[in-house]
C-alpha cells in the first residue's frame, strides 16, 4: 500500500506530456488521490455539503421560529374569540386546582387588565355606547284575540248602555317612568323608552318598552340595557339549575322552560350566583334549593304572578302564597335611593377576594318600578354602583343585583313564528350567550316570563 502510493507520487511529479501519453494510453484511469486520501472534487462536493446544511439548519430554525409565533397567534386570536366559552371552564378547572380565593385573586388581576385595555381601545379607536344600534328589527306574529265592544249612549237619561267607569274602559296602558340622564352629552335615544323590536309590543299596545343608560363618566362605553316589563300583562317564573344553586346541596333543579310555556315565552335572563358564592336562597319548582336568609336582597313571585321585591325580613318575609324566590347579595336600590352598600369591598358584589365593589365586568339585575312594573337590566365594564346608578336613573324603586361576567348573562326575547316555532335573539348583540340556551337543559338557575293577563285590569 504504502509502495502502490509513492508509485502515485512518482506518476505525479513526471512532466505534463508524459502524464498525458500514459492517460490516452489508459482507456479507464483511476482517480487521483490526495495525501487526504480526498479527491478535489469530493473535498470541495464535501465543503458545499457542510455549507448547505448549515443553511438549512439556520433556515429550519428561523422557520420553526416563525411558525411557533404565529401559532401563538393564531391560538391566542381563536381563544380571543371564545374567550366567554372557554372563561367559564377555566374558572371551573382552577377553582378545583388552587382552589376558590386563589381562583377569585387571579379573576380580580385579570378583570383589572381588561378594563385598562378596554379604556385605552376606547381612547384610541372609539366604540359603541348604544347597546341597540345593531339591532334588527323583528318580524313576529302575534294571534290576537278579538276586541270587546262596549257601547255607551250619551246626552240621554235613559239607562241604556254600560256606566263610562274605569274599568268599563279597561286598564291604564303601561306608562314608562321618568329616566335621568348622567351623561353631560347623551348618544341618540339614550334614557328614551321605545317598544321597537321588542316581543308583543307596538306604540300602541305596549307591553314592554326599553332603554339604555351609560352610568359611568370615566367609561363612556359602559352601557346599561333595561327593559321595562308590564308585570300586569306576564307571569315571572324561576328555574332551578341542573347544578346550581342547590347542586352542592344535593337540590338539583330541572333546568328547562316546559314546552308547554312555549306558547307563551316572551323574555327569559339569567339567575343570581352559585350556590357556594354567599348562600344566598332559592324556593322554586317547589325545592328549597339554598335556605332564605335575612337582610338579603330577595325577589319573589306569588302564585297569582304578583310580584315583591326588597330586603327579607324587612321588607317581608316568606308567604304561604309565594310559589319562588330568589336571593342574590344585598340591594342595589332602596326605596328609590341608591345604595349606601354599593361602594361595599370584600365579596359583597361578587366573589372575589377584595374590592369586589370596583370589580369592572358585565352585571346584570333586576328591580321593580314605584308602581310595581318589572326591570330587567344588563350591561359591560361597570361596578355595583355603576349599575345601581343606571337603575335608578331608570326609575327603580327596588333593585338586586344578579349574575356577574360576560359568559354568564344573557335577556332572550322569543318571538312566535306563524308555523308555531319560537325565534330566539338576544336583547342586546353584545351579550356572549345565545338566547336559544334558554330553550335547552341549563346548569344554572334562571327567569323567565310568560304572557299571562289575568291580573291585567
Amino acid at each position: 500500500m504504502l509502495r502502490r502510493f509513492g508509485a502515485r507520487r512518482g506518476e505525479l511529479a513526471q512532466p505534463a506530456a508524459a502524464t498525458a501519453g500514459a492517460a490516452s494510453a489508459t482507456p479507464e484511469p483511476e482517480a487521483v488521490v490526495s495525501e487526504t486520501g480526498l479527491t478535489n472534487a469530493a473535498a470541495q462536493a464535501e465543503g458545499a455539503g457542510e455549507s448547505r446544511a448549515s443553511g438549512r439548519g439556520w433556515f429550519s430554525w428561523k422557520r420553526l421560529i416563525l411558525a411557533s409565533l404565529a401559532l401563538m397567534f393564531l391560538v391566542a386570536g381563536a381563544a380571543y374569540t371564545q374567550k366567554d366559552q372557554i372563561t367559564p371552564k377555566a374558572a371551573n378547572l382552577s377553582r378545583a386546582l388552587i382552589g376558590d380565593e386563589r381562583t377569585a385573586r387571579v379573576e380580580g388581576w385579570f378583570f383589572s387588565l381588561e378594563d385598562r385595555s378596554n379604556k385605552l381601545k376606547y381612547r384610541v379607536l372609539g366604540g359603541a355606547e348604544d347597546p341597540f344600534e345593531v339591532r334588527e328589527i323583528q318580524v313576529q306574529f302575534v294571534p290576537r284575540e278579538a276586541p270587546r265592544e262596549v257601547t255607551f249612549f250619551v246626552g240621554t237619561t235613559r239607562h241604556i248602555g254600560q256606566s263610562l267607569t274605569a274599568e268599563a274602559l279597561g286598564p291604564l296602558p303601561l306608562t314608562p317612568p321618568k329616566t335621568m340622564l348622567i351623561q353631560s352629552s347623551p348618544q341618540p335615544g339614550e334614557g328614551v323608552w321605545t317598544p321597537q323590536g321588542l316581543p308583543r309590543s307596538t306604540p300602541a299596545d305596549t307591553m314592554m318598552t326599553k332603554t339604555f343608560i351609560r352610568p359611568d363618566k370615566s367609561r363612556p362605553y359602559a352601557s346599561v340595557g333595561i327593559l321595562l316589563v308590564d308585570s300586569r300583562r306576564v307571569h315571572l317564573k324561576m328555574v332551578g339549575g341542573t347544578a346550581e344553586p342547590g347542586g352542592d346541596r344535593g337540590v338539583r333543579g330541572p333546568g328547562i322552560i316546559p314546552k308547554e310555556d312555549y306558547k307563551t315565552l316572551l323574555v327569559a335572563f339569567n339567575g343570581g350566583f352559585k350556590g357556594p358564592h354567599g348562600g344566598f336562597g332559592m324556593v322554586a319548582n317547589g325545592k328549597e334549593y339554598m335556605k332564605m336568609r335575612n337582610g338579603l336582597a330577595t325577589v319573589c313571585v306569588a302564585k297569582d304572578g304578583s310580584i315583591k321585591l326588597g330586603e327579607f325580613g324587612r321588607d317581608f318575609s316568606w308567604e304561604e302564597s309565594f310559589e319562588a324566590c330568589r336571593q342574590n347579595a344585598v340591594l342595589l336600590v332602596d326605596h328609590g335611593e341608591v345604595s349606601k352598600r354599593t361602594t361595599e369591598g370584600n365579596d359583597t358584589w361578587g366573589y372575589v377576594n377584595v374590592n369586589s365593589s370596583e370589580f369592572i365586568t358585565w352585571r346584570s339585575a333586576v328591580g321593580v318600578t314605584k308602581d310595581g312594573n318589572l326591570l330587567i337590566a344588563s350591561g359591560n365594564s361597570l361596578s355595583a354602583d355603576s349599575l345601581a346608578r343606571a337603575l335608578h336613573a331608570a326609575g327603580a324603586y327596588m333593585a338586586l343585583q344578579l349574575d356577574i361576567n360576560g359568559p354568564y348573562i344573557c335577556t332572550g326575547l322569543f318571538y312566535p313564528q306563524p308555523d308555531g316555532s319560537l325565534k330566539a335573539e338576544k336583547f342586546m348583540d353584545s351579550m356572549a350567550p345565545s338566547a336559544s340556551n334558554f330553550l335547552g337543559t341549563r346548569e344554572r338557575d334562571f327567569f323567565y316570563l310568560t304572557f299571562d293577563e289575568t291580573r291585567y285590569r
